[in-house]
């Protein structure tokens, strides 16, 4: 069932590819796919702009579903039956499924076009509200049907398998990793065009405008390091439906134009090369992308205690973590680095050091691709119908 050539032919099932960790991630596994590895990548709903940036490097990109906006039970049949014609088509040996949606239609899929091995890639915590109504009951055939649940950290790993210990050794942990940066401007002209004031010390935060993100608590916190650091300011990149509950939040502080949004971007390298410090204030993440970004640029970031940040950072050995849900340790820690240029500096060239060592996308790259060949082995020597036995009385139990 392998392409031609003898190549290794893989497809990446996500729900969309918009602008989001979870979507650069799959631009990174066709950008760093193998020479003997194909790659097509499946939005289910919708494209944008990850969809296009992983089309050079892709043998194929395609969204699949219609209008998302439609409902029923005749939308997800249709739109499971064209993947797995698609599959079909393209004769894939593995298939990845991105989070919940990504990977149930690629275990349903999977098993009507026969594919050798299903892979589910979880992106995030387990968390309340997560999942439809519907999602709870179909969780544990999903999981039954796919060979490896590959999760982007530790935290993630740990969340999921407490919740299926009955499968906990198709859990296996590959961290997130992420390209080079692109050439970047000079500091000083991303500074200009921003229109910041000379000697301004720059705090930048990047996410979308959303609970989870908690950029609320950061203008909190922030108001707390203005009053220490005149020449602060915050930038926040990003767009979403609290935008303008954040503005006005922003004006009852008083904080003015010392707080600018700037919308969604898709120049983080130029933005990281003018700021000073990068913080992330989420109430949940899983391995953050944002903040690999912000160690691959050597800016120290100060970050909640949440999911895998304390992975990243060391447990503070390139950054400062904080607890999650408040402002004060927040903002003691932005002042505190804002007002230490040697202390960032130094966090900076540690946080870069761990970035090339653990966090690039070549290594999360080569480690799937090594799941894809040996669970790819394993398939065809024949399944463990025993152990799947077992598994599926657990699962149904």
């Amino acid at each position: 069932m392998s392409g031609a050539h003898g190549a290794l032919r893989v497809l990446h099932v996500i729900e969309a590819m918009h602008q989001g960790g979870a979507e650069s991630l799959v631009v990174e596994h066709a950008r760093h796919a193998g020479p003997e590895v194909e790659v097509v990548v499946c939005a289910l709903n919708r494209g944008g702009p990850a969809l296009e940036a992983a089309r050079p490097y892709a043998r194929r990109v395609l969204v699949l579903g219609g209008d998302p906006r439609q409902r029923g039970p005749a939308r997800p049949l249709a739109v499971l039956a064209r993947l797995a014609a698609l599959l079909r088509e393209e004769r894939v040996d593995v298939v990845n499924g991105h989070n919940p949606a990504g990977g149930l239609y690629a275990a349903l899929a999977g098993v009507l076009a026969r594919v050798p091995v299903v892979v589910r890639t979880e992106h995030s915590l387990h968390y309340r509200k997560r999942y439809s109504r519907v999602y709870p009951l179909l969780e544990p055939v999903s999981t039954t049907l796919t060979r490896r649940v590959v999760c982007v950290c530790q935290a993630v790993l740990h969340s999921h398998v407490s919740r299926s210990p009955w499968v906990a050794r198709r859990f296996v942990n590959v961290a997130n990793g992420i390209s080079s940066a692109p050439h970047t401007r000079p500091r000083e002209q991303v500074r200009g065009e921003l229109i910041l004031p000379p000697g301004a010390r720059v705090v930048l935060t990047i996410g979308s405008l959303t609970r989870q993100k908690a950029q609320h608590l950061l203008l909190e916190a922030f108001a707390v390091a203005a009053r220490l650091v005149p020449d602060a300011c915050l930038l926040i990149a990003g767009e979403g439906p609290l935008q303008a509950d954040l503005e006005a939040r922003r004006d009852a502080l008083g904080l003015g134009d010392r707080v600018r949004f700037l919308g969604p971007r898709l120049d983080v390298p130029d933005l990281l090369e003018a700021a000073d410090v990068f913080a992330l204030s989420s109430e949940r993440e899983g391995l953050p992308v944002t903040l690999l970004e912000a160690l691959r640029a050597g800016r120290p970031a100060v970050a909640t205690d949440v999911g895998g940040c304390a992975e990243i950072l060391g447990d503070g050995a390139c950054g400062v973590l904080v607890p999650a849900g408040g402002t004060a340790a927040l903002g003691a820690a932005l002042a505190g680095l804002l007002a230490d240029p040697g202390r960032a500096a130094a966090l900076g060239r540690a946080g870069r050091a761990r970035w090339a060592e653990r966090y690039t996308a070549e290594r999360m790259v080569r480690e799937t691709e090594a799941i894809y060949r040996a669970e790819l082995a394993r398939a065809r020597r024949g399944p463990a119908r025993g152990a799947l036995a077992a598994e599926a009385r657990h699962a149904s139990a």
